[in-house]
């Protein structure tokens, strides 16, 4: 058996969004996997209003670490992109890191106020504090032009709003040095090319960008060819 790695979702995502296609092809190349739910996340589709800090977030998945006996690899999607950062500057244990799709070490203000110039629909949602009314009138910013974007859509849930300010805070910088790996969609609607650079830039290492690629790589139609590379990526690091 190889190694374990601890899958770590989004905003408004679950474990399901990894189970699909992740975690069946790094089950068949021998790894471990573990695709955790954020609290409050636990029920696909539901519209449940939750209050959760990242503080919390970062608890949760520090506790599914501890439980480990062996330091594990992480891949954070998102603000799960994030969590993982804030885990890393608190000198949360990790072998291997992967940055997909990533809330850049900066915040996420940028990506947000780029995110309302250009969909102008979202104010209202925002004001309302509604996060996933945003994702569900907007599916194409974590989906593109996938044919299953109402499927996943439908299995998205509330999320903390509270959460979400947070993410508006840079980190400190992470003190120990260990193999990451940054990756993107060119078509990514929500976070920009140059975001993932700064991203990369920020840790030392190259960018892996998926021409086409969306927000949600782990679901694109060819998301086995991502999977593919993370796993190369992981042989050679």
């Amino acid at each position: 058996m190889k190694e374990t790695i601890v899958f770590v979702h989004g905003m408004s995502h679950g474990a399901w969004c990894w189970e699909e296609y992740f975690v069946p092809y790094f089950e068949q190349q021998g790894y471990a996997c573990v695709a955790i739910n954020l609290p409050g996340h636990e029920v696909a589709g539901s519209t449940k209003a939750i209050h959760y800090a990242m503080s919390d977030y970062v608890h949760a998945l520090s506790e599914v670490v501890g439980k480990l006996s062996l330091d594990p690899i992480i891949m954070g999607h998102s603000m799960g992109g994030m969590i993982l950062q804030r885990f890393l500057a608190k000198g949360g244990r990790c072998k291997q890191a992967i940055l997909m799709s990533s809330v850049p070490p900066v915040g996420v203000l940028m990506p947000s106020l780029r995110v309302l110039f250009q969909n102008p629909g979202a104010f209202k949602f925002l004001f309302q504090a509604n996060l996933l009314g945003v994702f569900r009138k907007y599916p194409r910013l974590m989906f593109g032009s996938n044919e299953k974007t109402e499927q996943y859509a439908n299995l998205m849930c509330a999320e903390s709003f509270w959460a979400y300010l947070q993410l508006m805070m840079p980190i400190g910088r992470v003190q120990k040095k260990l193999p990451t790996l940054v990756m993107g969609g060119s078509a990514d609607a929500l976070i920009s090319v140059n975001e993932f650079k700064q991203t990369a830039e920020y840790y030392g290492t190259s960018l892996e960008l998926i021409e086409g690629g969306s927000h949600d790589l782990m679901l694109d139609p060819n998301a086995h060819q991502h999977a593919a590379l993370i796993h190369r990526w992981l042989e050679n690091s």
